[in-house]
């Protein structure tokens, strides 16, 4: 399927649920991709003021406490105000300052986010990739450590319907905790290959939700023990 994408696009909000997110507000990044056979349908399909009103009244002049109902909420206004050549929206929505369990918010992860996509009733992708469903992601979770020479990033798709129509952390998967799980896993399992890391940490989210659609780890081992000049070595487990 082609694609139209806004990369990167910047703004400032105060979604969270933490009251120094609420109050103090923080930098949001969007990334909106639209799907189509079409691409020139597609560009067609919704115009460029609507997707910027639609980030405005969804995604700034409101709080929301989960970052899954901004995403789902910008991609229903989206598909809603588009022609039939627009097959699917697809939003991610990143969040670089975080507070989570361990040092300053944001000091162990370039960044947490959270995509959603909606879909046109004619339209039935062949679910084979993470991307294909709605996923929680933290990106670059890393101990602190002198010990430790990994890090992860470390995908979860589960059903965020209850989490965006309730803007409700009881109803998610947080990335709160597949964080934990990234982080954890680390500390426990030092002495592990990049793979066997991986491999856990989806069956340690497995564990804690058996309903999950989809998980991928990805992790990078900085050191690894050859005399190749690279940068890292990454490994890759999909369930």
């Amino acid at each position: 399927m082609n694609y139209k994408m806004y990369k990167n696009i910047t703004i400032f909000a105060t979604h969270g649920h933490a009251i120094q997110e609420k109050e103090l507000g923080q930098k949001f990044v969007l990334e909106i991709t639209l799907f189509g056979e079409d691409l020139s349908k597609v560009d067609a399909s919704v115009s460029e003021a609507e997707v910027e009103r639609f980030i405005q009244e969804e995604a700034i002049d409101v709080h929301r406490d989960m970052i899954q109902a901004v995403s789902g909420h910008v991609a229903d206004l989206i598909l809603e105000a588009s022609s039939d050549a627009l097959k699917e929206v697809r939003i991610e929505v990143k969040k670089p300052s975080t507070p989570i369990r361990i040092g300053m918010p944001g000091g162990l992860v370039k960044y947490v986010s959270t995509t959603v996509s909606r879909r046109k009733e004619d339209y039935a992708p062949v679910y084979e990739h993470v991307e294909d469903y709605n996923f929680t992601k933290i990106r670059s979770a890393r101990v602190f450590d002198r010990d430790v020479k990994m890090e992860a990033d470390l995908e979860v798709a589960f059903d965020m319907g209850p989490s965006i129509e309730n803007d409700d952390i009881a109803y998610s998967y947080s990335y709160t905790t597949v964080y934990d799980v990234a982080v954890d896993t680390i500390k426990a399992n030092k002495g592990d290959k990049p793979f066997e890391l991986a491999r856990k940490m989806v069956e340690k989210v497995y564990e804690d939700k058996p309903d999950a659609k989809m998980v991928r780890a990805t992790v990078r081992n900085f050191l690894p023990e050859n005399n190749l000049s690279v940068d890292y070595m990454e490994y890759m487990v999909v369930k």
